[in-house]
């Protein structure tokens, strides 16, 4: 299950289900693809504490392709990911690595408050 949320200019996904690379892939082209019909900057905070995933380091090199999608779209988008396992910790920590983008920034976060504060700055 995918809940929704806007607080004010943050929108907030929860994510309660097992996810794949292949999710994460069409979800992220999906989101690029309706980005002409939203605003040119986004703050989004992605609660992956209550989900699963297959995702490990060998997927990365995929991420990596759609992050030049995420960056030509966008004139600013700062994902805060909030997760509560250290393995998948450690991959978001390598994935933030690869981005090579002024426009997109990702960070992964423990609590919400903390993900909030530095969507704000």
């Amino acid at each position: 299950m995918v809940t929704v949320s806007v607080y004010g200019d943050i929108v907030e996904v929860d994510l309660n289900r097992f996810i794949t690379i292949e999710d994460v892939i069409d979800s992220v082209k999906e989101y690029a693809d309706e980005s002409n019909t939203l605003p040119s900057s986004h703050l989004l905070v992605i609660n992956a504490t209550n989900c699963r995933t297959n995702i490990g380091l060998k997927d990365l090199a995929r991420l990596d392709q759609v992050n030049e999608l995420l960056s030509e779209k966008f004139e600013l988008l700062k994902v805060a990911v909030l997760i509560n396992d250290p393995m998948y910790t450690a991959i978001c920590m390598i994935y933030q690595k690869l981005i090579k983008s002024n426009h997109y920034h990702f960070q992964v976060f423990s609590t919400r408050g903390a993900a909030h504060r530095w969507l704000k700055r």
